[in-house]
């Protein structure tokens, strides 16, 4: 079955597929999803397209018999910007190959991964090997931006009802079973206008912010998860001021708090920044921040004490030779819809390295591209016919 994953046909599917801008924001999958059908279309698939509200595509299709058990596997057709197109060595659509890998927006987040889950499914058809389960593709949209037009559609509908999902990340082929979660919290520092050659009549919502900034690692519980290590903390965007020649009155900065599994409780998180508020206004009058949470997605963590993970880690072995680990993943992920909502075992598993996602010369490399379609080969006839 391995042997008949077609090395040239794992890259001719992903370059098709990062051929076709899906940028998240900022455009549509639908040159994508168009993409992945044809190819489902020509393995006797019969893809269909399931929209959301929006008019965002999601591709399902299923190969096999129809019956239990069914085995699902996600990615995401969307990506992240390209951003600045002279930070790339190669364009960021033209899916070039140097040195051994390949280059694009979403070589490894993730069309490579699909690339590799496709060619799997096209070698399974190949040989005439017969699935006694099924294997259900869930190709889907806006993952990047928390997958409300995605795989959280899919469950809305009732479709999340397999007996097993592996979610295609980048996970360098180790078998991830957790992922951290996300809380957003916006801050905002109130301050007094002035005009800017007197800075001492007004109190400058700026440099309030800056204070509250610098000692923002104090909001971080002193916890650890054993996969998915400690929580973090990023301010990521900020505004303040309306005119340089005015003391801003008002600032603000959105931050992106990383939850580990354990961390459920949305006030019990929060606290910490309003603790740190009122420190500081104690210690400085003028200083006036508040805290508010944006936006709130649960941790997720699998247990490893299911057969998907045996499976997984059997084909992962007999392809690489090394026992892959069990690890958790920095990153959000679809998985937690199957994990959280669907209570169905789930894996990440993966082509690829985060490291380089999301970033200009986003690549990965095509042996292991090749790899990951022959491991999940092997997953897929193994886990299917029990």
């Amino acid at each position: 079955m391995a042997d008949a994953v077609d090395p040239g046909e794992v890259l001719a599917y992903a370059r098709a597929l990062i051929a076709a801008p899906s940028e998240n924001p900022g455009g549509t999958e639908d040159a994508a999803a168009t993409v992945a059908s044809e190819i489902l279309g020509a393995l006797g698939a019969a893809p269909r397209t399931i929209r959301s509200g929006a008019g965002r595509p999601n591709v399902l299709a299923s190969l096999g018999s129809g019956a239990r058990p069914k085995l699902a596997w996600n990615g995401h057709l969307d990506v992240v910007p390209a951003g600045v197109a002279e930070n790339w060595n190669h364009g960021p659509w033209a899916g070039d190959v140097a040195d051994g890998r390949l280059v694009g927006r979403g070589s490894a987040d993730m069309k490579g991964p699909i690339a590799a889950a496709l060619a799997a499914g096209a070698a399974i058809v190949r040989t005439g090997v017969g699935l006694a389960g099924t294997l259900e593709y869930h190709l889907v949209a806006d993952e990047e931006l928390a997958g409300v037009h995605g795989t959280s559609v899919l469950w809305d509908q009732g479709l999340l009802d397999q007996d097993a999902a592996v979610v295609g990340e980048p996970s360098e082929l180790q078998v991830g079973l957790a992922e951290r979660g996300g809380a957003w919290v916006t801050l905002t520092a109130f301050g007094t206008a002035a005009h800017g050659s007197q800075p001492h009549r007004g109190v400058n919502a700026i440099t309030s912010m800056s204070r509250y900034l610098l000692r923002l690692s104090e909001v971080l519980p002193d916890v650890e998860h054993p996969l998915t290590g400690r929580p973090t903390v990023n301010a990521a965007l900020i505004a303040g001021g309306s005119a340089p020649n005015v003391v801003p009155d008002r600032c603000e900065v959105d931050v992106d708090r990383r939850l580990i599994p354990g961390e459920t409780d949305p006030e019990q998180v929060l606290a910490p920044f309003l603790t740190l508020a009122e420190d500081l206004r104690r210690a400085h009058p003028d200083v006036r921040v508040e805290a508010s949470l944006r936006e709130w997605t649960d941790a997720a963590e699998a247990s490893p004490d299911t057969r998907l993970v045996r499976d997984a880690r059997a084909a992962v072995l007999a392809e690489t030779r090394r026992d892959p680990d069990l690890v958790g993943f920095t990153g959000i992920t679809d998985a937690r819809f199957y994990i959280n909502q669907a209570r169905v075992p789930t894996i990440i598993l993966g082509p690829g390295s985060l490291s380089v996602a999301h970033a200009a010369n986003e690549s990965v490399a095509v042996d292991e591209l090749v790899t990951a379609a022959r491991a999940y080969a092997r997953l897929f006839v193994s886990f299917l016919n029990p």
